[in-house]
């Protein structure tokens, strides 16, 4: 054998492993960015609607109580607070609180149940409700659900989830009018 088809061989086989290595597979992108309750993060959201000029950009953080309780503070450009608990939604604004069944919007509980799926590492949940396309690396994958219903998908288009080997980085929202927000996890310490 030549050097020359030596050199071809042992490439083609460093290709076929390297690809091999690379593969990812839903359970263990999930089970690498598994958050375990409690958990709090910082957020950066940008909310883009065409009936704004700019781009709403909020701050603030995100809880994981516990499992089926999420808990979402806005700290500016104003102050509210959303808690996910179960089937219900509290929201906290003005002092004032205000609570909406989630069993009635289905749109809303298919956006917020697959976000928490995802955090909690549960495909077949994830499944349930949206198919998925996964593609990157190991260190930097991307997640695109799409709703199985076309009564959800009438509202909802998807979610882009993104992320590394050790933590979802970021949730984009696609509304069916145009409408989306892409918040960015920006930190991983403690918050208030």
């Amino acid at each position: 054998m030549t050097t020359g088809k030596l050199r071809l061989l042992v490439g083609g086989i460093v290709c076929l492993f390297a690809h091999v290595s690379w593969s990812l597979d839903i359970q263990t992108v999930l089970t690498s960015a598994t958050i375990a309750p409690p958990a709090t993060v910082g957020f950066r959201e940008e909310r883009h609607n065409k009936m704004l000029k700019e781009a709403l950009i909020l701050t603030g953080y995100l809880e994981y109580i516990e499992a089926g309780r999420l808990r979402k503070v806005v700290e500016s450009p104003f102050q509210e607070a959303f808690l996910i608990d179960n089937d219900r939604i509290e929201i906290e604004r003005d002092g004032e609180t205000r609570t909406l069944s989630l069993s009635k919007n289905r749109t809303l509980q298919a956006m917020l149940g697959g976000i928490e799926a995802i955090l909690a590492g549960q495909i077949a949940r994830v499944e349930r409700v949206f198919s998925y396309q996964l593609s990157g690396t190991a260190d930097d994958w991307s997640i695109q659900l799409t709703p199985h219903s076309s009564r959800i998908a009438k509202h909802l288009t998807g979610l882009l989830v993104t992320g590394n080997s050790g933590a979802v980085t970021s949730i984009r929202i696609d509304l069916k009018d145009g409408e989306w927000h892409l918040m960015e996890i920006v930190k991983t310490d403690p918050v208030p």
